[in-house]
């Protein structure tokens, strides 16, 4: 008996299919196998937006640490520059200053520039004491002795009337010369300078000076103050002292040994000047 189909509505057959019945033509859902793999690939785009970009590193190029050093040292050679400049400005000034005043000795110059101090260098005691020497016998003087102490210093010592006349502190002309070329010799170094003034025991007083003492020590000062002006010598070098006659080289009994203890000793130590 053959089987007919049963009358089921339309209604009826579009619940069974799972859609409705006027959207039967609509696309067909995703199957399971689709899905995560559309899953994961939204996950990739993604971290892509939210972490791409910041976290790239790009490498520094070669030429912006190179361009830093070349501004640095632009900047460093203007400055040197602009000093150099300015430096040979202010020594052209004092220049023309020192060509516009007339030229004259002064009375009494003292040597405070730094270059001059420079240009001293540390001469031997030996060559001193060879200098001074040479110098003695050019000027063909008897009264003055130049001997080599045990520590090395150069002690002058100019005995008799040769610089002062008996009770005085003016120096003779014919001892001019003599200090003259002494004051070149103690400006080539830059050693410390002791000045010390000796007497017989003759007694004197007088206004200008009481004692031995004043006449001793103004002989030294007036020696030390003609070196350095004939010298143009930093006077801080130099030390003066009065012995009176209580350091004689031989005793005061007669004439001549009296002569030979009025003496000025110029002694040319080892201790550089330090201002």
């Amino acid at each position: 008996m053959p089987i007919e189909p049963a009358n089921t509505p339309d209604s009826e057959v579009a619940p069974a299919l799972g859609q409705p019945a006027d959207n039967l033509d609509a696309a067909p859902l995703p199957t399971p196998q689709e899905a995560p793999r559309n899953s994961r690939g939204s996950n990739r785009s993604s971290h892509w937006d939210s972490a791409g970009i910041d976290n790239i590193e790009i490498p520094f190029h070669w030429s912006v640490p190179w361009s830093d050093l070349m501004m640095v040292m632009m900047v460093m050679f203007a400055v040197m520059f602009v000093t150099k400049m300015a430096e040979r400005d202010v020594g052209e000034l004092f220049r023309k200053e020192a060509l516009t005043q007339p030229k004259s000795r002064p009375q009494f110059q003292v040597a405070t520039q730094q270059s001059k101090e420079v240009e001293k260098v540390s001469i031997s005691a030996e060559e001193i004491l060879r200098l001074s020497e040479k110098l003695i016998t050019q000027a063909n003087l008897e009264d003055i002795d130049v001997v080599l102490t045990e520590n090395q210093a150069v002690k002058v010592s100019v005995r008799g009337n040769l610089l002062f006349d008996l009770g005085k502190a003016d120096l003779k002309p014919e001892a001019i010369s003599f200090l003259d070329e002494l004051a070149q010799i103690i400006a080539a170094n830059n050693y410390q300078i002791e000045v010390a003034g000796h007497t017989d025991n003759f007694p004197i007083s007088n206004p200008a000076y009481p004692t031995n003492w004043e006449l001793s020590s103004a002989r030294s000062a007036r020696v030390a103050r003609y070196l350095i002006q004939a010298g143009n010598i930093e006077p801080g070098r130099f030390t003066i002292i009065g012995y009176a006659f209580y350091r004689p080289t031989v005793p005061h009994t007669t004439i001549e040994n009296k002569a030979r203890n009025r003496r000025v000793e110029i002694i040319i130590t080892r201790n550089e000047y330090k201002p």
